[in-house]
């Protein structure tokens, strides 16, 4: 079936089309065995959405919801919205983060947690947009080696 203007799972198809996606925007040179291991661990595990932005049955927008169980209940973090820069500016990061976000609701959850770098400002307008509140916590990175 042809994927047309629809949000939905990737498929295990689309990993070169992922792969090259988050290569341009995050400018990092993830291996094809790495993005084939994250659809293979998201398919196994039902708290992991990876989904993707389809026109012409061509991937051109992806996020990834990723439901936390916690001692206070479920929370969720949303990761590496990307989309390719040709097609910006048109609605797909909306309807992207609107399905994580409908994903989330179906959950029960109640807090989504979005991370993004500091340079990624034109994201940063989308988020507020949004709703996300940038002001409320603060997060701490540590690169383990």
């Amino acid at each position: 079936m042809k994927r047309d203007n629809i949000v939905s799972n990737i498929e295990e198809k689309d990993l070169e089309q992922l792969q090259q996606i988050l290569k341009n925007v995050f400018n990092n040179n993830i291996s094809y065995e790495k993005m084939q291991n994250l659809y293979k661990i998201s398919k196994d595990n039902k708290d992991i959405h990876v989904l993707g932005y389809y026109i012409n049955d061509n991937l051109v927008g992806t996020v990834i919801l990723n439901i936390l169980t916690l001692p206070s209940g479920k929370d969720a973090t949303i990761w590496d919205l990307a989309i390719r820069e040709e097609y910006r500016r048109l609605g797909i990061a909306t309807k992207l983060m609107n399905k994580a976000e409908e994903i989330a609701k179906q959950e029960n959850i109640t807090r989504i947690w979005l991370f993004s770098g500091f340079h990624r400002n034109s994201a940063h307008e989308l988020y507020r947009k949004l709703g996300y509140d940038e002001n409320r916590d603060k997060a701490f990175v540590k690169q383990i080696k």
